[in-house]
Formats: C-alpha cells, structure tokens, sequence
C-alpha cells in the first residue's frame, strides 16, 4: 500500500512538473526589425501625358493597329529617326501576337512590311525630357489579315 501511495506521489509530482514546466514557457522573441520610412517622390504628370500612358496598343479597330513609343533624345530628327525604328520593331513584336503561331517565311516577311507601313503620330507631347509618340498602322481588314490570313 505504501508502495503504491509512493508511485501515485511520484507520478503526481512528476505530472505536476510537466504541466508548470509546459505553461511556463515563454513565447519566443519576435524578431524586431527597424522600421523602414518609405519615401513616395510624386510626380504630376500633365493629362496628355497620362493619355499618352494610357494609349491603347494593339487593334484599335478592324483598320487600326497602334503601339505608343518614347524617346529622350534632344535633336527632332534623331528623336523622330529613332522612334519610327522603335515603333516599328515594336509594332512588329506585337502583331507575332496576334498573329498564327507557325507562320512561314512568306508570312513573316509580309508581317514585318505591314510593320513598316505605320506612320509616326507626334502629338508634340514631352515631360522630363521624354517625349512620346504614337505609331499607327491603317490598312483595310489589317486585323483580318494579320490574325487570318497569313500563312
């Protein structure tokens, strides 16, 4: 009986121990990283600018096709020089999207001529010495053509 009691004791000790032991744990320290300030610089930028952001690219229409480019050069020729090849290899990157992906040469090759029929669309538009510009492509059915019927 005495040796029971003393198991019992025991065990109710040791019970005893794990559940303080347990409960007194103290949560593990959150590592505390310093504050990060950020810094919001604003810039306002005027509503053709913002409409020029916001230019659609891609199929305008059944007729129209437009990508919107920019450049930081100074001098108007170079600018516009620069922004007619940008636009173009732009414009051409964006019609292979539209367009059926196994195209043979014949069909790449008209894709990259109906690139180079665009017409460079200077809005006069500039901010921070960018100016921007929209590349435009009009052709009857070009949508059609481009997304049908190229081989």
């Amino acid at each position: 009986m005495k040796q029971t009691r003393t198991i019992l004791l025991t065990l109710a000790s040791l019970a005893i121990f794990f559940l303080s032991a347990n409960g007194c744990k103290t949560p593990p320290k959150e590592e505390v990283k310093p504050k990060q300030e950020t810094i919001i610089e604003e810039v306002v930028e005027s509503p053709e600018v913002i409409e020029f952001i916001k230019a659609k690219e891609g199929f305008l229409n059944e007729n129209l096709f437009q990508v919107a480019i920019s450049s930081v050069l100074t001098e108007s020729e170079a600018r516009k020089s620069e922004a007619n090849a940008i636009a173009e290899q732009k414009a051409l990157n964006l019609l292979k999207t539209y367009s059926p992906p196994n195209l043979s040469e014949k069909g790449r090759k008209e894709l990259r001529e109906i690139s180079k029929e665009g017409k460079l669309v200077d809005k006069n538009i500039s901010q921070s010495g960018r100016y921007f510009f929209l590349y435009q492509i009009q052709k009857k059915d070009l949508k059609r053509l481009v997304t049908t019927q190229l081989e």
